[in-house]
């Protein structure tokens, strides 16, 4: 059976900081959920990042437009030129990033594309979350509004300043597109994505594959 399954939700949570060095040397709830989403155990996840959404929608997070805390620093950072740091724990952002990908990991899509929905206004500049979403939204059955989304996630990803990360997100987007496309039976576009993504990430075997499971579909 074909697979193409997004690996990179809970696991590449860059955004989050700790606040003290009693969180340096005790992991965050949120760092242990990521750990439990990752290792198998969903349900323990959620069991963690529920409360930590929970108190964040009776403040900030109750506001659809409120910005997430991880990216509220980020733009401190750059405005005071990296002469001041902004930390930020158990960021619920990242929460319903990992709770959206713990949903996932249940079958029930569903509610996950309204938990990263949301997620995706509170951080609309993030390519991570939108990718997260892209692929939610495909497992949904819709596969044109999927497409979309890893579009505009390449975009995004393109304008990223750290370059290692802006070729990760990037490769990820178009593979994205490559399935969708795929799914589609647009073979020729599919091709292309997939071909597109070996500039950002040479070699990559889920390219790789995909590719060989197009020459095997399409129509000869």
């Amino acid at each position: 059976m074909r697979i193409f399954k997004l690996l990179c939700g809970a696991v590449a949570a860059a955004s989050v900081f700790t606040t003290s060095a009693h969180a340096q040397a005790q992991k965050s709830d949120l760092d242990r959920a990521m750990e439990l989403v990752t290792s198998g155990e969903p349900e323990k996840s959620l069991a963690l990042v529920d409360p930590i959404i929970a108190q964040a929608m009776l403040k900030d997070g109750k506001d659809p437009t409120a910005i997430c805390p991880s990216a509220a620093a980020a733009f401190l950072q750059s405005y005071m030129e990296g002469k001041f740091t902004v930390t930020v724990e158990n960021d619920w952002c990242d929460a319903m990033l990992v709770k959206g990908y713990a949903l996932n990991e249940l079958k029930r899509p569903a509610e996950a594309a309204q938990v990263l929905e949301a997620l995706v206004r509170h951080d609309p500049a993030n390519a991570h979350y939108l990718i997260e979403y892209a692929y939610t939204v495909r497992l949904n059955g819709q596969l044109e509004r999927s497409l979309d989304l890893y579009k505009q996630a390449e975009k995004l990803a393109s304008k990223l300043s750290d370059k290692a990360s802006a070729a990760h997100w990037r490769a990820v987007a178009l593979r994205g597109q490559g399935y969708a496309y795929t799914e589609l039976q647009q073979w020729d576009e599919a091709t292309k994505a997939y071909q597109r993504s070996f500039k950002y990430e040479p070699g990559n075997e889920i390219a790789q594959s995909e590719l060989q499971y197009i020459e095997q579909r399409r129509p000869h």
